[in-house]
């Protein structure tokens, strides 16, 4: 089956056992959720399931109860993506797109021909920046681009 022209990813990291009830707003359209890790308690993956059974999680550091693995290498329309909760000192040479969380501030940029994308955090912000969560969009004919939306 073919990748959708049209695809929208919701990317959220850092909800460190708080829910924003506005996440569940922003992202009742999306066709997939990723998590970047620090979720700390399953009842904040149990709402965003409850948004969209295709939910996809890597581990933080403080993720210590939960079954997920630290670091993940998918593939959407293309595009490889690398997703992991900390930034590694080295860029991965198997990827397009590397999404992090950690810092608890977005970031959006390309560094070494990786496109580096934090959608900030959904729980606590971090030296003043705003909470906040992220998009990968997907048009028709076009590579996936970042939007970002505080929360």
């Amino acid at each position: 089956m073919p990748f959708p022209q049209n695809y929208r990813i919701g990317v959220v990291a850092d909800t460190h056992d708080r829910w924003v009830p506005r996440v569940g707003e922003l992202f009742k359209e999306v066709d997939e959720i990723w998590h970047l890790g620090d979720v700390c308690n399953e009842e904040i993956l149990e709402e965003l399931r409850a948004i969209n059974s295709k939910l996809t999680v890597v581990l933080g550091n403080n993720d210590f109860h939960l079954d997920f693995p630290i670091s993940l290498n998918l593939e959407r329309g293309g595009e490889r993506f690398h997703l992991i909760h900390i930034l590694p000192k080295r860029m991965p040479s198997d990827c397009q797109w590397l999404l992090f969380g950690h810092t608890h501030r977005p970031l959006d940029e390309i560094h070494e021909g990786v496109h580096l994308f934090n959608p900030g955090s959904a729980g606590r912000a971090n030296k003043g920046a705003p909470l906040s969560v992220g998009f990968l969009v997907r048009e028709k004919g076009k590579k996936f681009r970042v939007e970002k939306v505080l929360l």
